[in-house]
Order: C-alpha cells, then sequence, then structure tokens
C-alpha cells in the first residue's frame, strides 16, 4: 500500500472554496488581496492560475472597479462544520437554561459567529466567564471568586476556572477537571481577541472549539437553578 503523502500542497480551487466557506468573499477582494492570502497559507500560484480557477468558481462573481476586477460571492456557503456548531451552540434547550441573564449576549453573538471569528471568540468567552461566576453567586459561594490580594476585585478566568473544578454544589463541581482543561483553547482565543490589538481569530479555529465550550456551559447552568 502506497505511504500517504502528508506535505500534499492543495489546489488553489479547493483554497477559495475554504476562502468562501469561512466568508473571505463576503467582501470583494481584487486579485492581489486574494493572492496574499494564499501566499500565507503557504501556496503560490501563477496569477494566469490563480485568474482561471476565480473564473471557474461558480459561487463568485466578477465586479469592475475602474480597471480592476473585484471578486464576491453570489450567496451564503453551507458549511457542514459551521452548521453543526450552530445548531450545538444555539440549540433551544441551552437557551433556554441560560436564560435571561445571557439574552444580550446570546443575541450578538448570533449577529456575529458567521461573520467574525474573534467577536464570537471575546463573547464565548466572556458567557463563560459570567456563567461561573453567577453561578457561584446563585449558590453563595461568591467569596469563592474573591481576589484575596485586592479588595473588592474578583480572580482572573484562569482561577475561576481551576476554583470551578475545586468547589462543589451537592457532590457535583462546577466544572469537570476534563471539561476545564478541554475549554483551555477558547479562554486563548478569547484572550486573544480581548487583549491582543495585532491579532484577529479565525472562524474556523472558533468552530473547532464549540463541542468543548458547550459542554462547559451546560455543566455550569446546573448549578444556576
Amino acid at each position: 500500500m502506497p505511504k500517504e503523502n502528508k506535505n500534499v500542497i492543495p489546489s488553489v480551487p479547493s483554497i477559495l472554496l475554504d476562502f468562501w466557506h469561512t466568508g473571505f468573499f463576503m467582501l470583494p477582494q481584487t486579485l492581489a488581496s486574494i493572492s496574499k492570502k494564499i501566499s500565507d497559507q503557504g501556496v503560490h500560484p501563477e496569477s494566469a492560475t490563480l485568474r482561471m480557477a476565480l473564473s471557474r468558481a461558480s459561487y463568485l462573481t466578477k465586479l469592475r472597479k475602474g480597471t480592476s476586477l473585484e471578486y464576491i460571492q453570489k450567496g451564503n456557503p453551507i458549511n457542514p462544520h459551521l452548521k453543526k456548531a450552530e445548531d450545538t451552540l444555539f440549540s433551544v434547550k441551552l437557551i433556554k437554561d441560560l436564560g435571561k441573564d445571557f439574552e444580550v449576549e446570546l443575541k450578538d453573538l448570533r449577529l456575529n459567529f458567521r461573520k467574525s471569528g474573534t467577536c464570537s471568540a471575546f463573547l464565548l468567552r466572556k458567557i463563560l466567564e459570567k456563567l461561573i461566576f453567577l453561578s457561584f453567586a446563585r449558590n453563595s459561594l461568591l467569596s469563592k471568586l474573591e481576589d484575596r490580594t485586592m479588595k473588592g476585585r474578583y480572580i482572573g478566568l484562569d482561577a475561576m476556572i481551576n476554583v470551578a473544578t475545586l468547589e462543589k454544589v451537592k457532590g457535583s463541581p462546577f466544572l469537570m477537571s476534563k471539561t476545564a482543561k478541554s475549554i483551555q483553547g477558547i479562554k486563548f482565543l478569547g484572550d486573544v481577541s480581548a487583549h491582543d490589538p495585532l491579532s484577529n481569530v479565525e472562524m474556523e479555529d472558533v468552530i473547532m472549539q464549540i463541542p468543548f465550550i458547550v459542554t462547559a456551559y451546560k455543566e455550569l447552568v446546573t448549578k444556576l437553578h
């Protein structure tokens, strides 16, 4: 059996299709901007090859701007991974369990989920932090989240997650240790979106973290009511 080549370079059409799925063509893109984004993937096609692939991309349409052409999507793609993430994150039961306390955050998340990985990561992180805070407050354990070194302030999210694995209500921790470890990815993306002015978060990176953060939400909401 031949060995699988792990260094296969993706084709230009497949790269363009991925860009469409992740919303790159929601805004008009020039040949130069498309070429640069492809180069960022480590692929450097000739201009003629790129033009040919763009002309054959049935999901794109051309706009003439002066003497140059721009490319924009004809319609919204159906990304199965994105659809599954949305169904999981915005399930009727989870939204009901979160309740009115999270109406604003969930509304903002719906508005941004397909459009911005940076905004989505920030909101997912905020919901997590707020959920830990409120679940401790509802169980009269808010003092466990107080910063002992600075009166009137609370510990950071890292420390909150750790405390949530240690504190229990009726023998059950706020967060399982396995869950706490699995949400470090979305916490990192949320930290980047909130504190790194020079970086943006890609939507596909957020999508990969949805199963883990939803598990955390489900564990924490059991302590809300």
